[in-house]
């Protein structure tokens, strides 16, 4: 048979003819050719002719748009897919939908021929296989079928082979729905995918970042090395000037308070006395102690009850000594703060000198790694504050929202911000979150390091400002956030289990859309778009996945300020306080352990001690200097100093006006135990039984009649 052979706009023009033409079929020199080629192709272009041409598109926007695309894919592109044979003339697939049909094209390997009738079919990754398999020029993506397969036989073999089953059925609708967002593209490209363009081919996408040179680990002045306590790498953060504020602070807020409340008689608060610098560590000794020994009640950790006694934390200090400086734990002068509304307020007033002191400290003795990871965390808190923020998909659902940008691979906290509310200077310009990742990531622009983030915080404008301050970005993103394609939202392209991925590329910003147990967008300006051969195991299923290398790097490094978190609420202190500020003081005090005990593991040899062991090392150490004897330890007990008011002077019983409960067989935690009276003592200010309470109260240390003493 005569071989014929066309050029580049001979076939455009006999793919692109009137389709209400009756005359305008493939022209043939030999007599011999049969009609039913002619009369197959010319249905093929009436059908749905080729996008990104000049001219009219006819039938583009019909009902009928999704099934003419997949008849085009496969009346067109299967043919194509083919040419670049040895012999130069035509391909017979003998056992395909067109079983005798042949299509006239010239065998020259031209991209630009093939390209465009790949785009014919509206399918951006078979476009990328067929230009491979006919130009022979890149190599397949990781784990495809046919990336050893250059020769038109072996394409079609490979071809014919997915064609059955599940997987055939996959990618004919890929197809379909892909075709239609080609041709929508084609239409609306001004104004629906915002400049970003369909990658049809392998994008070779060379990194743009500077190399990453940047010192990594301990940056201190100080050397630290085996030798080192675990008390001097917390005083990295936790300096001198720390301990001295809190006291300092601490005993101006106890004078504050004594000279503007009138005292009732019993109480303890008559017995304070100024705090010092080693009474202020010791305290802060059996602070941490309490996030290694939980327990439900505070009073709980001086019990003498013999199953649960933890008979350590008497030694260093009595409960109501630890109960006052606790009442009276202050970070600031009271007498400094600005009223709402005035200039100069400041809703973390009562924090922040600490947020200034420690804060600021986490990234100048520490160089990250080249990944960074932004995210937020979540101080539990479920008392009264106009900054406590509800979150139902958060373990801890009541609390204050913290965004934190931490080295992706330790948990190192690098940069740490409260969130106070939406009133950020030019936040309708940028958008608050734009405005929150520039915050964060300003010490570390300009030196090539990554940074991976939710959707929350991710968009097109961020990306662009960070790649052109020399930082990438890879995160999640809203397929309907401001700049983002429509091409790859839900209604344009709808996606299924199994299908390949889709994208699109606009300068250095890489946007995918994939779909595995869940749909997902990514937006990038790291990555191209490759793929890795990723084995998934859940429960009982073994399964193999194409999966963009941009979601793989994600979920290596998005798990960074996670990790932070889960480690510094391990021995976080367990004990509610009505107090707002001495929780955001606990979880700074939390993260400083756990940074200090990262850059332990930096600079010390193998093996390292864990988390554990390195907080009970620091107690230890904040001890040393400490004597009870501050706190009126060397006293004995027999002496009227030590032993409480109810001990030591004259008791007189009066008439109650109402029916106070008996402080000591009165019991509500069990059924029935409610024991009221109308007596009480008048000195003391409490309900009392005449007989045998008034006498066991006003006599014995421990007066609490327990209802197994009968």
């Amino acid at each position: 048979m005569a071989s014929i052979k066309f050029t580049c706009n001979e076939v455009l023009g006999l793919l692109f003819a009137d389709p209400d033409s009756e005359g305008e079929y493939l022209p043939s020199e030999d007599d011999g050719d049969s009609e039913r080629e002619s009369i197959a192709l010319h249905q093929a272009q009436t059908v749905n002719p080729l996008p990104n041409v000049d001219g009219p598109l006819p039938n583009v926007s019909g009902g009928n748009n999704v099934s003419r695309g997949r008849s085009v894919y496969r009346e067109v592109s299967r043919p194509v897919s083919v040419v670049g044979n040895e012999a130069g003339d035509f391909y017979r697939a003998s056992h395909v939908a067109l079983s005798s049909d042949r299509v006239p094209l010239r065998n020259r390997g031209d991209s630009i021929v093939v390209e465009t009738l790949s785009n014919a079919t509206g399918y951006v990754k078979r476009g990328r296989s067929i230009h491979r398999t006919v130009g022979g020029q890149h190599g397949g993506r990781v784990g495809s079928r046919n990336d050893s397969d250059s020769s038109p036989s072996c394409a079609h073999s490979a071809r014919a082979r997915g064609r059955s089953g599940r997987a055939a059925r996959s990618r004919s609708r890929g197809g379909v729905t892909r075709g239609r967002g080609a041709i929508m593209h084609s239409l609306s490209q001004a104004d629906g995918n915002a400049g970003f363009e369909y990658l049809a081919n392998d994008d070779e996408y060379q990194s743009w970042i500077t190399p990453f040179d940047q010192p990594i680990g301990y940056l201190g002045e100080r050397e630290l090395s085996n030798a080192n306590s675990p008390l001097d790498f917390l005083s990295l953060f936790l300096s001198d000037d720390f301990w001295n504020l809190l006291v300092n602070e601490t005993n101006r807020y106890a004078h504050q308070f004594l000279a503007s409340h009138q005292l009732q008689p019993q109480s303890r608060f008559h017995q304070w006395s100024d705090v010092t610098l080693s009474e202020m560590k010791a305290f802060f000794s059996l602070h941490l102690s309490m996030g290694l020994v939980e327990k439900s009640e505070l009073e709980d950790y001086w019990a003498e009850y013999w199953p649960t006694a933890t008979p350590g934390f008497g030694k260093v200090m009595s409960r109501n000594r630890f109960e006052m400086i606790l009442s009276f734990l202050h970070f600031t002068n009271n007498e400094d703060c600005v009223d709402r509304g005035q200039p100069g307020y400041d809703m973390l007033f009562k924090i922040r000198p600490i947020i200034n002191l420690v804060i600021p400290r986490f990234s100048a003795m520490y160089g990250p790694s080249k990944q960074l990871s932004l995210d937020e965390m979540t101080i539990a808190f479920k008392g009264k504050s106009t900054l406590k923020m509800y979150n139902p998909n958060k373990p801890d659902k009541y609390g204050y929202k913290v965004f934190v940008l931490s080295e992706a691979k330790s948990g190192y906290v690098l940069q740490w911000s409260m969130y106070t509310g939406q009133s950020r200077p030019n936040a309708s310009d940028f958008g608050a979150t734009h405005l929150i990742v520039r915050e964060l990531m300003a010490p570390y622009t300009g030196k090539g390091h990554e940074v991976y983030m939710d959707s929350y915080y991710t968009s097109p404008a961020i990306a662009d400002e960070l790649a052109r301050n020399d930082s990438g970005l890879c995160g999640t993103v809203s397929s309907k956030r401001k700049g983002m394609p429509m091409g790859l939202t839900r209604e344009q392209l709808p996606l299924s289990k199994g299908d390949d991925p889709v994208f699109m590329r606009k300068g250095k910003m890489l946007v995918c859309a994939w779909h595995d147990t869940k749909r997902l967008t990514m937006l990038s300006t790291l990555h191209s778009n490759t793929c890795v051969r990723k084995r998934i195991r859940i429960k009982d299923t073994d399964r193999e996945i194409n999966m963009p290398v941009c979601v793989d790097d994600y979920n290596s490094f998005m798990g960074g300020v996670d990790t932070a978190d889960q480690r510094m609420k391990t021995y976080l202190f367990p004990h509610r306080s009505r107090k707002w500020y001495n929780r955001i003081f606990n979880a700074i005090l939390s993260v400083s352990m756990v940074n200090a005990h990262i850059i332990y593991c930096r600079c010390t040899a193998a093996p390292h001690k864990p988390l554990k062991v390195f907080v009970q090392d620091v107690i230890t150490a904040l001890l040393e200097g400490f004597s009870r004897k501050e706190s009126n330890k060397g006293r004995k007990l027999s002496s009227l100093g030590d032993l409480p008011q109810r001990l030591t002077e004259r008791h007189f019983i009066c008439q109650a006006d109402g029916y106070p409960d008996c402080v000591v067989c009165s019991d509500r935690t069990r059924p029935k135990g409610r024991r009221q009276t109308k007596y009480m003592c008048r000195q003391c200010g409490v309900g009392l039984c005449v007989v045998p309470c008034n006498e066991r109260y006003h006599t014995m240390k421990h007066y609490k009649k327990c209802h197994l003493n009968g």
